[in-house]
């Protein structure tokens, strides 16, 4: 959690830019709709020149909440799940580990997404939110406390886990992905030649966790856009507006906005998940390091 909230700081503003991306247009023809923001750069130049700083920093304290709920839950979970499946790298079967590396992440990343789930509601939308470029459903909420207490007056326990079906789903598929492949790409280049020329634990875990990032970011797009759009639309008498669910707001997205509209954000997204796995991946070893070195000297003080 420390770990994850930490990264979230440097990549909130990145965050905030891929919701508004995958926001703009929602449901419209590429050719008719409204284009605000051109790409990621645009976008974020945009946003700073009319909003400045704290604009590009929206949504940061329910995104550092939910870092902590989130991947404190999953990282911690998932090595749990590896040694309940066995998924160790001295088992010769590789392919094996692999599958049981993705199984383990998945469950710890629905898991986490579940409970993660209120934060990254108000996330969202508070995100989306702008007094001079609209995009998708607005909500005027003046704090974290304010957005959670309107949110629960609107529909109670219901209505903080709106759309988090789509956020699970979203999770299940990110997590399976990046720390299988981490943990795959991590041990690949540790046993390779590379290894040497890097000379470096921390170089190790740069390079895997790009890689990682990016086959993260190709898996996890289309089911982020369902994500976000489920939490931002409008809800009228406990239903949403636009989508009844993940499927029908896959389905609907497609046939209005094509493959493209599905990748919206593309850019954005590993702009954010790029280094923030980054500086999750390395937080988390040197968070461990610290931890198993704390361990190993309460042990020997009590063996003294």
């Amino acid at each position: 959690g420390s770990a994850a909230s930490t990264a979230c700081f440097f990549t909130n503003p990145v965050e905030l830019v891929k919701t508004r991306l995958q926001l703009q247009g929602e449901l419209q023809k590429t050719k008719q709709a409204t284009v605000v923001y051109k790409g990621p750069i645009h976008a974020f130049r945009l946003i700073l020149q009319h909003e400045g700083f704290r604009g590009i920093q929206k949504g940061l304290s329910p995104a550092i909440l939910y870092q902590i709920s989130m991947n404190g839950t999953r990282l911690g979970s998932y090595s749990t799940i590896q040694k309940l499946l066995g998924a160790n790298h001295t088992t010769e079967n590789r392919t094996l580990v692999f599958l049981r590396n993705m199984v383990s992440a998945a469950g710890a990343g629905a898991l986490a997404a579940l409970l993660g789930s209120p934060f990254f509601l108000i996330k969202v939308r508070m995100q989306s939110a702008s007094s001079w470029a609209a995009v998708g459903t607005q909500y005027d909420y003046k704090n974290v406390v304010d957005a959670f207490s309107k949110v629960w007056r609107e529909g109670g326990v219901r209505g903080l886990y709106r759309g988090a079906e789509g956020a699970m789903l979203r999770v299940a598929i990110g997590s399976s992905v990046q720390l299988s492949t981490y943990d795959h790409f991590k041990h690949l280049i540790t046993a390779s030649p590379l290894a040497e020329r890097m000379q470096s634990p921390v170089a190790i875990h740069l390079c895997s966790s790009l890689l990682a990032g990016f086959a993260s970011t190709v898996a996890m797009n289309p089911v982020d856009v369902v994500s976000t759009r489920l939490y931002n639309q409008k809800v009228s008498s406990g239903h949403g507006s636009l989508y009844s669910g993940p499927f029908d707001c896959l389905v609907k997205t497609f046939r209005a906005e094509g493959l493209r509209g599905l990748y919206k954000g593309f850019w954005a997204h590993y702009l954010r998940l790029g280094p923030h796995t980054v500086l999750t991946f390395i937080f988390w070893e040197q968070y461990k390091a610290l931890a198993n070195t704390y361990t190993a000297r309460q042990k020997k003080e009590i063996q003294e």
